[in-house]
């Protein structure tokens, strides 16, 4: 390959990346959408923040990660606690509620 080639590759690349970065933004946008839309249906009308695109990129020039504190056992009971709690409260509210009547479909 000529050094002409090559410039012409690498200028190429600058207006449409190919490689393994490309396939980082693509794989980044696609959970930045599929995240986002969990996140405001599962807020109803509370506002929220939302991700962006960048949060779900690689970025392989960081020389050290900072450490995730650990979780104590006792903060997983609490969690689990409360999502058990809050469960039960739905549970008790759906008891609440008169049932619905369903049409069947008559086959004949």
């Amino acid at each position: 390959m000529t050094t002409d080639q090559l410039n012409e590759w690498e200028a190429y690349d600058r207006l449409d990346p190919i490689g393994e970065w490309r396939n980082d933004f693509r794989m980044a946008e696609l959970a930045t959408i599929i995240t986002n839309i969990a996140i405001k249906w599962g807020a109803g009308k509370k506002s929220v923040k939302l991700t962006e695109l960048i949060d779900f990129m690689p970025r392989w020039d960081q020389e050290k990660k900072k450490e995730i504190p650990k979780q104590s056992i006792e903060d997983m009971k609490k969690a689990l606690k409360e999502i058990y709690e809050s469960q039960k409260k739905q549970k008790r509210a759906d008891d609440k509620r008169p049932p619905t009547n369903l049409k069947t479909k008559q086959n004949g």
